[in-house]
């Protein structure tokens, strides 16, 4: 190569960097080392790492987020921090004016995290960090919180409003520039009523609250594609409370018929206590859009499979948390299902009665089995009626939860041995399977199993079960998992595992904070992690394959 053309720089388009840059969002590391190559690169990946800067922070680091909020505020002009010095008794020229406007780039805008970085902010400035201080010096930061994030040029496309936590004191209903809210297209709206010392004024604040997101939604946006609605509550015993709470239970319904005015909703996670008229009109109107459903607190099951009719296209179907009052007639049997759920990908159900299991049967009816690929069927029925050969057509599922039992044990086994493309397996088992049970559980592996994850099982008897299961499973895995608190003896099985299939990359166990148990010896550690990647400290085992879009 000449000299000249040595010296020759590729610039590549501002739109081209950002695709490259997508690769690698994860990877904070690489994120920042993009700022220092050119302006360009500099200019995107500051984009990148300010769109949803908290999610690169573990929730209890407290420093980085203090460090976050500390920039947001430095970007308020001189007379505005002046009003705030008062609290922080700190020069203005602390905190000088960044060249770069970080709050613009803001897409996900959460209530949680902006309110506990304002925290962390305030107890690493102020002198006084009692709770009531704080709480009312975060009220009196609202107007400068609306000057540095609601303004014309804000492009928020994810609202995430959590009033679960009582010490939440940003109040919407102050907030006037709601047209920054016309390109949201995830609403997430949660709260909870724990405190009955004042529980009237949460049931106020939360109503005032829910109000204006759907005066917004009505008059500003009807573009919205995902909407997640989760709260806890329970009827107030006092009998002056219980008109709040009418009135709280109204603006709900009223929240659900105010989504009618949406054109493209795609995704929706409400509790089943919400399904009414509304929301069948909701569904009949988007039922060519919407591919994910998740509902909880479930009661009714006539009630969601008749949902389900109205909604042939959806991909991923959730349904959690069953009453153990569920209701069922006959009529859930033997009702004639004019629709068919063709395009059904992933299901998650929890059975834990014969209603919902026949439930469960339906929609497994309704879907093409060819095409279902994951399926988290946790079925805790002991009971003779359990079993749903059903499932014996689902060939082509990739990622499984199934639960081994002694009455389930011979049809699970058969139904394994059909999955020849499994990757992805959550086992629970019976911890009365005996250990020629566990020899052909581990044969009915297929070999494409590239990721094992073991729940549900107590430690007095694992150790022998654990060895034969991992000497004679014919796979070669990537990823093991164990959601128990190990020792020695245990990390050496899967020590010994590594060293003859030599496949393993990531193990996964839960740490405990009781010095009683994890006894493992430093040394087996540093040799273990010699051979593979020990993570202590994994995401729950026992939760859906599918990533809620929230």
């Amino acid at each position: 190569m000449s000299e000249y053309n040595k010296n020759i720089s590729v610039n590549l388009p501002a739109d081209c960097i950002y695709e490259i840059i997508q690769y690698i969002i994860y990877d904070l590391k690489t994120l920042h080392s993009c700022i220092t190559v050119n302006k360009t690169f500099c200019q995107v990946s500051i984009q990148i790492l300010w769109s949803n800067p908290f999610k690169y922070i573990e929730d209890e680091d407290k420093k980085k987020k203090w460090l976050i909020f500390r920039t947001y505020f430095s970007c308020l002009d001189d007379q505005e921090k002046k009003q705030i010095m008062t609290f922080i008794h700190k020069p203005v020229s602390d905190f000088p004016k960044p060249f770069i406007n970080y709050p613009r780039f803001l897409q996900v805008f959460g209530t949680y995290n902006i309110q506990s970085s304002i925290r962390s902010f305030l107890q690493h400035y102020t002198v006084s960090t009692t709770e009531n201080r704080i709480n009312n010096i975060i009220y009196i930061l609202n107007p400068f919180l609306e000057k540095l994030f609601f303004k014309d040029q804000s492009n928020f496309k994810y609202m995430k409003v959590d009033l679960n936590d009582e010490k939440n004191q940003m109040d919407w209903s102050l907030f006037n520039n709601n047209i920054v809210f016309s390109n949201i297209i995830k609403l997430s709206f949660e709260f909870s009523i724990k405190s009955s010392i004042k529980k009237m004024e949460i049931l106020k604040f939360i109503q005032k609250n829910l109000s204006t997101f759907i005066d917004i939604i009505s008059e500003y946006n009807k573009d919205i594609q995902h909407i997640r609605l989760s709260f806890m509550i329970e009827k107030p015993r006092l009998k002056k409370l219980e008109t709040e709470y009418d009135n709280l239970l109204e603006t709900l319904k009223y929240f659900i018929c105010s989504l009618n005015n949406l054109n493209n909703l795609k995704s929706l996670e409400i509790p089943y206590s919400l399904c009414n008229e509304d929301l069948n009109n909701l569904l009949r109107k988007n039922s060519h859009s919407l591919t994910y459903l998740r509902l909880h607190e479930i009661s009714d099951l006539l009630t969601v499979l008749n949902i389900l009719e109205h909604c042939s296209n959806l991909k991923t179907i959730e349904l959690l948390s069953f009453h153990n009052n569920t209701n069922i007639d006959n009529s859930i049997c033997y009702k004639h299902i004019t629709s068919n759920l063709d395009h059904l990908k992933n299901l998650y159900m929890t059975v834990p009665c014969i209603p919902v299991l026949i439930l469960f049967q339906r929609i497994v009816l309704m879907a093409n089995n060819n095409n279902l690929r994951t399926l988290f069927y946790d079925n805790i029925i002991s009971d003779n009626y359990s079993r749903s050969n059903i499932l014996l057509s689902c060939k082509n599922i990739t990622h499984l939860f199934i639960r081994m039992t002694k009455k389930e044990f011979s049809f699970n086994i058969s139904f394994l041995k059909k999955l020849k493309h499994l990757v992805f397996l959550k086992l629970g088992w019976n911890n009365y399977l005996k250990i020629g049970q566990i020899r052909e559980l581990a044969l009915s592996f297929p070999p494409s199993l590239q990721i094992l994850e073991i729940i549900d099982i107590e430690s007095q008897i694992i150790i022998a079960r654990l060895t034969v299961l991992f000497q004679e499973m014919p796979c070669y895995l990537k990823e093991i998992g164990i959601e128990m608190h190990i020792n020695d003896t245990i990390l050496q099985i899967i020590m010994d595992y590594a060293k003859q299939k030599n496949s393993l990359i990531t193990f996964r166990y839960t740490k405990s904070q009781n010095h009683n148990y994890n006894k493992i010896s430093e040394k087996l550690l540093e040799a273990a992690k010699s051979l593979f990647t020990v993570d202590d400290n994994p995401r729950p085992f026992k939760i859906s394959f599918i990533e809620s879009g929230f």
